[in-house]
């Protein structure tokens, strides 16, 4: 099941009139006019990388540090909600923390939360790096890693930079040899959630596990 989040365009320039306006007031309407239209929303300002940004703020160096604060600020804020409750991956801070660190990459990351049989998170691991249109992982060590930590069950995550979060025909396929191979070690793969900026797919729920 997909469910998708349109970009509150006005208000996404608002917060960053404001945070640009901490340092500089004089220019704060119009670089934020400017990352919009060359970013499209407030998360894909924030999650972008600073070489991305930097034509923007060209020797604005103070700006650059206060976007980069405000990220590590909502990093710590939604790893710390995500730490401490059981990992599910209905759950809105689940979401939102996959969201926060994937949904605007430039290419495909393949991440694992380990968990033991409470669903307490042990490992939070990014285990495949890829392009913009693909990401290759090896459920062996996948699994060899579950060992490794006593997991006893998996939560899978990957991004989509497209944008898009319906799952492919490859995303499908190695979902079910993950979960096919983790059954012989009884180990669970609660769901795998694609995020994208437009939305986040639950393979669970879409009837895909």
């Amino acid at each position: 099941m997909a469910s998708e989040r349109p970009a509150d365009t006005a208000g996404c320039r608002r917060a960053l009139e404001a945070l640009i306006g901490l340092t500089r007031p004089d220019l704060a309407q119009d670089l934020s006019d400017r990352l919009i239209a060359r970013f499209g929303s407030f998360g894909e300002v924030i999650s972008a990388r600073i070489e991305d940004r930097a034509p923007v703020f060209d020797r604005l160096p103070e700006i650059e540090q206060t976007l980069q604060s405000v990220q590590l600020a909502l990093n710590h804020i939604l790893s710390d909600q995500f730490a401490r409750r059981p990992v599910l991956s209905s759950d809105q801070a689940v979401l939102d923390y996959l969201r926060c660190h994937m949904a605007y990459e430039p290419v495909e990351r393949f991440r694992e939360l380990f968990l033991n049989a409470a669903n307490e998170l042990l490992a939070d691991e990014v285990m495949g790096v890829g392009t913009v249109s693909a990401v290759q992982t090896y459920p062996r060590e996948i699994l060899k890693r579950c060992l490794e930590l006593g997991a006893t069950a998996l939560l899978l995550a990957h991004n989509h930079p497209s944008g898009n979060p319906a799952p492919s025909k490859a995303d499908l396929d190695l979902t079910h040899r993950i979960a096919n191979a983790a059954r012989w070690f009884d180990v669970v793969v609660h769901d795998h959630l694609i995020v994208a900026r437009h939305g986040w797919t639950s393979f669970r729920k879409a009837g895909y596990l």
